[in-house]
């Protein structure tokens, strides 16, 4: 259980997170939504240790303030909006998800090798291994940077509006890499989300957030009956089908 108790967060005089409390089970898929500057991504710095906070934040009764960064980066791994097309080869990147585990000569186990060995096989890159992140496509990019994630191995995985700048089908194959971290890797995800219909689509749990403060917390459904979203987003909510799916749309 990954539980935030009364999370407040003040930069430069201005509250921007206000008493925000909820609890997310494992193995689910929590989107939090929010308009911009609502403190969807300084919450996930609260759970990554990037920012101060008052209150707490538990996972297994553990009050990850108190943990090491280490032990912290055991637990929780971030994939950030922004990812560096750095030069460095896709094998190097995934090699860091590691460093947490590694000793001071940076030496890897057998372990080691073998969570880097089914990062790579189980994202499909492979055959880009030994290829430098600024010679591969924006898609091949965002698998590496899953790579590195589940070389991590943590049991809470955090994304930060994750689909920003992708386009349409490197967005559809990112979508399921995100559901095979839940379904097939069994991790507990928050994922901030600016695609309203998107996040109703893939999440288990929607944390609607309303300058700075919960408008609304539930199950994706009960979240969609309330009518919060329309409120807080001043939009519509409307039900179509596509290729024989039911789909929800925001207008």
């Amino acid at each position: 259980m990954l539980e935030f108790k009364n999370i407040c967060v003040t930069k430069n005089k201005k509250e921007i997170l206000q008493d925000v409390s909820f609890s997310v089970k494992p193995h689910t898929i929590t989107a939090i939504i929010g308009k911009n500057g609502s403190g969807k991504s300084t919450l996930i710095s609260c759970l990554t240790g990037e920012s101060k906070y008052k209150g707490s934040v538990f996972f297994s009764d553990d009050d990850i303030s108190l943990l090491s960064s280490r032990q912290r980066a055991r637990i929780v791994s971030l994939l950030p909006q922004n990812l560096p097309s750095v030069s460095v080869t896709v094998e190097k990147l995934v090699e860091m998800g590691r460093n947490p585990y590694t000793d001071i000569g940076k030496r890897f186990s057998q372990k080691d090798i073998q969570h880097i060995e089914k990062a790579i096989e189980g994202t499909g890159i492979a055959d880009i291994r030994h290829k430098k992140l600024t010679e591969i496509s924006g898609g091949e990019r965002q698998k590496a940077y899953i790579a590195m994630v589940l070389s991590q191995n943590t049991r809470v995985v955090a994304l930060d509006e994750p689909t920003t700048y992708m386009d349409v089908q490197v967005e559809k194959s990112f979508v399921r890499l995100i559901r095979e971290l839940k379904l097939k890797h069994k991790k507990t995800l928050l994922v901030v989300m600016h695609d309203l219909s998107r996040a109703v689509e893939i999440a288990d749990n929607i944390l609607l957030i309303d300058e700075g403060k919960v408008r609304k917390f539930g199950k994706t459904q009960e979240v969609l009956k309330s009518g919060a979203i329309e409120e807080v987003f001043g939009v519509a909510q409307y039900e179509c089908e596509f290729d024989g799916e039911k789909k929800v749309i925001f207008r």
